[in-house]
């Protein structure tokens, strides 16, 4: 009895070694946060208010072995209330709906050649110009993604970082949040770049595939290039690129000027966008303006502001006019 009774002590302890084992191997050389924001929106020319709150969880961690890291997850739901929003997403049922949505959920795997060849496998930002390596994310400020239709998607790609260039390839679902095969979506891109942690990165990109909307799927090409430049506290970001949607050609360029202060809590910039899309008999020409300020508080909150202005609208509707303000929260 006192053998059997040491026996299933034993077996206890091992178990519980063994659960503790298991338990600080999930969460070794990882970090985690709730995300919290709220946005509103101000249509001027309507006096239209709209506002979107989310709470998201984001969980990043680095799998080491004996020979150093084999693989990066990162792994962001997040639950998204829209009201009253105007063309909003199309796998949200209106503008006042909740969905479940997926920032970035992907694991990339680095062990194989010091990062020289990684294979990524999930929901991930498709490759192309200044979005590829820099983190807009939760944020007010963006860039050329609503051109092609999608920011992220489910998919695989190639990448890597190398001595002379970083490079990401890509084939992906080409439905955005959810995986879907209405009108078989797909898209086949990448980005090709000087290193991204150097004062001057230039990069290559291409686009190519069916992204989904609510009206079905809609063909798109586009080739681009764009450049971002370092220089002390200012910043100087363009993105030029030309293409089709459905046979149609369409040209667009983004150029950005921002400042952050020596703290960099604070950061100030000023958006320029041009575009120039064909119609069946014409060109249609838009351009607009965006000035927005982002102010981290501490290393919790932080709030951020955006005026938006069209300056050419397409013939026969109004140039639009917003003024949009957030407060994220990250625990």
């Amino acid at each position: 009895m006192m053998f059997t009774g040491s026996c299933a002590v034993a077996a206890d302890m091992e178990s519980r070694i063994g659960h503790q084992n298991l338990t600080s191997s999930v969460w070794d050389n990882s970090r985690w946060a709730l995300d919290l924001s709220s946005r509103f929106t101000l249509d001027k020319n309507n006096d239209h208010l709209s506002s979107q709150h989310v709470i998201g969880f984001d969980f990043h961690k680095v799998f080491t072995g004996k020979h150093g890291d084999i693989a990066t997850l990162v792994f962001q739901p997040y639950w998204v209330r829209l009201n009253a929003v105007n063309n909003p997403a199309y796998f949200f049922d209106g503008g006042d709906d909740s969905e479940v949505t997926w920032r970035i959920a992907n694991i990339n795997f680095t062990g194989l050649s010091r990062s020289a060849l990684n294979f990524r496998v999930g929901h991930f930002e498709v490759p192309f110009g200044l979005e590829k390596n820099i983190d807009t994310n939760g944020t007010l400020r963006q860039y050329s993604f609503s051109d092609r239709g999608v920011k992220a998607d489910w998919g695989v790609s190639v990448n890597g970082v190398l001595a002379q260039f970083d490079y990401e390839v890509a084939l992906t679902r080409g439905s955005g949040n959810n995986i879907s095969g209405r009108d078989n979506p797909h898209v086949f891109a990448g980005r090709i770049g000087t290193p991204s942690m150097g004062n001057t990165v230039v990069g290559f990109s291409w686009f190519n595939g069916k992204v989904l909307a609510a009206e079905g799927a809609i063909a798109r090409k586009r080739l681009g290039i764009d450049l971002v430049h370092y220089y002390r506290q200012w910043e100087v970001l363009l993105e030029v690129s030309g293409g089709n949607n459905s046979g149609f050609d369409r040209a667009s360029a983004i150029a950005e000027l921002s400042w952050r202060n020596p703290m960099e809590s604070l950061h100030t910039y000023l958006q320029l966008r041009h575009a120039k899309q064909e119609h069946s008999d014409t060109w249609q020409a838009l351009s607009s303006v965006s000035l927005g300020v982002q102010w981290e508080i501490n290393r919790y909150v932080n709030v951020s502001t955006e005026w938006f202005k069209e300056l050419d609208a397409i013939v026969g509707q109004e140039k639009a006019s917003k003024l949009t303000a957030q407060l994220r929260v990250r625990i």
